[in-house]
């Protein structure tokens, strides 16, 4: 199976995961219980600055003519011609990214340079990165040949050719994987300076799992690997092995942390205090009960370093629950609170009635459904429009707005429109 092909099966199926979890938090009678304050639709804010993950949203303006197809179709040609769709979505939002790296417009590649482009993404399973040179008119390909060697006969056919003004160039290079680019240029150190044999342990040792960050000391020859704590035994054996290993002159160092969620280390710093400051123990009982008590959901945590309290507010407390495990819990001088935030809930009920009516009175905005934090509103839609995207960025009641666009989402309606617009079909 193509690399595009398995990431539309895995988005596919996220896709559907998200559904039934919102089906499930949310009455039946609702799409979701979201927040929102008020606002006017008719006049959206402008000149907002898009996060970067919020521009990857794009709407192809049309189906492409290479997937138009005029019969009956059972729902696995639908899926079949979804997946098109999607991939033709996917490949020209590949060569969108590496026009923005350059700082160029699509207007300013010729077509048949964008469309050659596009060809060589189905090679993306052994492509690094795609970088465009306008100066010299030149697209670059950096690519790692021992990743798929069918695939590196293909592309390279694809060498030195020369489509218009503009030379396709691909540049090859031994893979290296990304956690070990990043720990690299984060000591400032060029590949040739880690030798082989260390790089390789580096892959061997990513596999003991719940790696949470990488560092390179160049000064003492170490590798220093942050993980998390396991109840897993198997896993706590395989970072002993791990520990203080001997690679050509490095030394393998791993650092173990227990889990602090988020919120926990948001509250920690808005108490003074660091995460170091909490003992061990604590830590554990805050990871345990994150991971392991239902009590709701959690708005915030608060800490009193002053009498060692520590307070969760929560609200949505399931009927069965494990509020009376938590509440009142002492750990190493510490003392763990719940509190019910019936305050948080009506708002809560409020705000989602209001944004209810707010998706029902504009219907240009091709909202879909809501979801919510304490701090954001992830508002869904079936298609980008600039009235929707100008929400993004916005903030209210205290809360950004993220606009979400599934592009998965996006091929299998347009397949299903395609299909029930053909004749005889529907």
């Amino acid at each position: 199976m193509r690399k595009t092909a398995l990431r539309f099966a895995i988005a596919l199926a996220i896709v559907c995961c998200v559904g039934a979890m919102i089906v499930a938090v949310h009455p039946p009678d609702e799409e979701c219980r979201p927040e929102i304050g008020n606002m006017t639709p008719e006049e959206p804010p402008t000149g907002l600055d898009l996060p970067g993950d919020i521009k990857q949203n794009v709407t192809p303006k049309q189906v492409p003519e290479a997937v138009q197809e005029v019969r009956n179709m059972t729902s696995e040609e639908i899926r079949e011609l979804a997946r098109k769709i999607y991939d033709s979505w996917y490949r020209s939002r590949t060569v969108e990214l590496a026009l923005e790296e350059a700082n160029m417009t699509a207007a300013e590649l010729p077509d048949d340079v964008s469309e050659e482009m596009k060809n060589t993404v189905q090679f993306e399973d052994i492509i690094r990165t795609w970088e465009i040179d306008p100066q010299n008119k030149r697209a670059l390909i950096y690519a790692s040949p021992e990743l798929n060697e069918e695939h590196e006969k293909e592309l390279s056919a694809v060498q030195g050719k020369q489509v218009g003004d503009w030379n396709f160039t691909i540049i090859w290079e031994p893979y290296v994987p990304a956690f070990v680019r990043r720990a690299l240029e984060e000591a400032n150190m060029t590949l040739d300076e880690l030798p082989d044999e260390v790089k390789e342990e580096m892959e061997k040792t990513v596999q003991i799992g719940g790696v949470r960050r990488w560092e390179l000391d160049p000064q003492n020859n170490q590798v220093i690997v942050y993980t998390y704590f396991s109840r897993d035994a198997e896993h706590e054996k395989e970072v002993k092995a791990a520990q203080g290993r001997q690679v050509d002159g490095w030394t393998f160092n791993i650092v173990q942390e227990h889990y602090v969620p988020e919120d926990v280390r948001k509250a920690l710093k808005e108490a003074n205090m660091t995460v170091d400051e909490l003992p061990d123990e604590v830590k554990e009982e805050i990871e345990n009960i994150a991971r392991f008590m239902e009590i709701g959901g959690v708005r915030k945590w608060e800490f009193d370093p002053q009498n060692k309290q520590a307070t969760i507010y929560v609200y949505s407390i399931p009927e069965k629950n494990n509020i009376d495990a938590v509440q009142g819990r002492q750990v190493n001088g510490w003392a763990f609170t719940v509190i019910h935030d019936l305050e948080y809930e009506k708002e809560l009920e409020h705000l989602g009635a209001e944004l209810m009516q707010f998706k029902k009175d504009h219907p240009e905005l091709q909202i879909s459904s809501f979801a919510t934090s304490s701090e954001e509103i992830w508002v869904w839609v079936r298609n980008l429009t600039p009235e929707n995207e100008a929400l993004n960025g916005t903030v209210i009641h205290d809360r950004t707005v993220l606009i979400q666009w599934s592009p998965v989402d996006y091929a299998l309606r347009m397949a299903r429109e395609q299909v029930s617009m053909e004749p005889g079909t529907g």
